[in-house]
């Protein structure tokens, strides 16, 4: 996570982050505090915590609660929301990668190469399901303060809501870490759009996202 006297930014997985996070350690109008594993060495200037990269939101409020703050001192949190169709899809090819960082189950999953198995039993960051909710809302409640960025126009609502806090210089966001597949909806039919929606069911519920079947061009160009 990045933050700063007046905005805290949650670094979703498989979101892109590691993109955001080095243009905010940047480009922020203040200078910037940062956890991770290890410090960042693309940046000009930064703070470095050691920690993690994806605290969510109570692993915040209890690491600013030690500090004497708390997540509501902010007046805005950022976190990027990914549809769930598209990220599984993302996740599932940089994992098959091999990379040792990411070395278990889910690794093996993915590396097997069956997808519908992979949704059905590859757990994300050690829960099954999954439960990326947990970097938006604390029980039953988002709270008042958090921004959600869309991953799907993310350049666009960077400058819209982030404007106030940035550094008005032209800088791009870069596009790093992606995982080249193809278009996300060739990789669900009904039984795996299924197995998604309950991996992921808060964002769908919520009415985040609508869920779909695969589109019906796709699956005539499957039988022909």
């Amino acid at each position: 996570m990045i933050w700063n006297d007046q905005i805290l930014f949650l670094h979703v997985p498989k979101t892109g982050g590691i993109s955001v996070t080095t243009y905010l350690l940047n480009n922020l109008e203040s200078t910037a505090s940062y956890t991770a594993e290890t410090a960042m060495t693309k940046v000009d200037r930064a703070e470095f915590f050691e920690g993690r990269r994806h605290e969510t939101l109570i692993d915040a409020e209890a690491f600013f609660g030690r500090r004497g703050r708390s997540i509501n001192d902010f007046e805005a949190l950022f976190a990027v929301m990914r549809n769930p169709y598209d990220l599984e899809v993302s996740r599932y090819h940089y994992l098959r990668k091999g990379h040792k960082i990411d070395r278990g189950v889910a690794q093996d999953l993915a590396k097997a190469g069956d997808f519908k198995k992979y949704l059905a039993e590859a757990p994300f960051f050690g829960s099954m399901p999954p439960r990326l909710d947990r970097y938006f809302r604390i029980g039953d409640f988002l709270p008042t303060n958090l921004k959600v960025l869309r991953f799907e126009h993310l350049e666009v609502d960077l400058a819209a809501k982030m404007s106030p806090y940035l550094r008005n210089d032209g800088t791009r966001l870069a596009h790093l870490n992606r995982s080249k597949h193809d278009d996300f909806w060739n990789y669900y039919d009904d039984e795996a759009e299924e197995l998604c929606y309950r991996r992921h069911s808060w964002f769908f519920d919520m009415s985040f996202y609508e869920r779909h079947h695969r589109p019906e061009s796709n699956e005539e160009s499957q039988s022909s």
